[in-house]
């Protein structure tokens, strides 16, 4: 843990001890379960788009950003829902996550004229479509946190 926590104050040194802990935890858990995935897949030459939402609720201030499950209202644009928690805001980016995933339904292609072209994420590409009200492709993103669990033994229980 003490390595852990150093790392992330060098990466990002404005983070409250709060902010540490869920990235971290996320990080270490739930991202990088994803991110294994995404790697085998691109390893075996299977076609893979890969997304990180950025864009953050604004329920309570904003204070719990992009959490766990908020893109599920946006791919569905289901945004309206009081229970939702990203209102009115989130419909821009709903707008896009829903369009591409409709194609990728549709056609196995999620691009759109909505969002930048997002490439397959391939290795050492890495390319992962960044969703925010201006989305951007962007290649290894957090490649330093990536680097930095790729040393730690993964452990998943329970799933």
């Amino acid at each position: 843990p003490a390595i852990v926590v150093a790392a992330y104050r060098e990466l990002h040194p404005a983070y409250s001890p709060t902010d540490v802990f869920f990235a971290a935890t996320t990080a270490s858990r739930s991202w990088r379960g994803a991110l294994i995935e995404a790697e085998l897949r691109a390893r075996q030459g299977v076609p893979a788009h890969v997304y990180q939402l950025d864009w953050g609720s604004p329920v309570d201030g904003g204070k719990w950003g992009a959490y766990h499950t908020l893109d599920i209202p946006l791919v569905f644009d289901t945004v309206d829902v009081p229970q939702s928690g990203a209102g009115a805001a989130g419909q821009p980016v709903a707008d896009q996550m829903s369009a591409s995933f409709i194609a990728f339904a549709r056609t196995g292609d999620p691009n759109t004229p909505m969002i930048p072209k997002w490439d397959r994420y391939t290795l050492p590409g890495r390319a992962t479509l960044i969703f925010n009200n201006r989305s951007r492709l962007v290649h290894d993103p957090r490649g330093a946190e990536r680097r930095l669990f790729a040393s730690v033994p993964f452990t998943q229980a329970g799933t």
